[in-house]
């Protein structure tokens, strides 16, 4: 996993569109960093936002290496989509 993950990954983490991600981090809801290329979400954010969504819909506890693996998952397969 990335030290930093696009608005595009994080939409395919959470389920919901790179807009909507981009509206969530303007309202505050979601922590990053600005950069040229647009923004970008700390790997801290990532895992803290997955772990809220994978227990809230799975009822389950993840460690954050099963996180980083799960997140990597879900990346490559949209990636190879594209």
């Amino acid at each position: 996993m990335d030290e930093l993950l696009s608005t595009r990954e994080m939409a395919w983490v959470l389920g919901r569109s790179a807009g909507r991600i981009r509206r969530m981090i303007r309202e505050g809801e979601i922590d990053s960093v600005r950069l040229p290329g647009g923004f970008q979400v700390p790997k801290a954010e990532a895992l803290r936002l997955a772990r809220e969504r994978i227990e809230a819909e799975a009822g389950r506890k993840l460690s954050d290496r099963e996180l980083e693996r799960l997140i990597d998952a879900v990346i490559s397969t949209n990636e190879k989509r594209d």
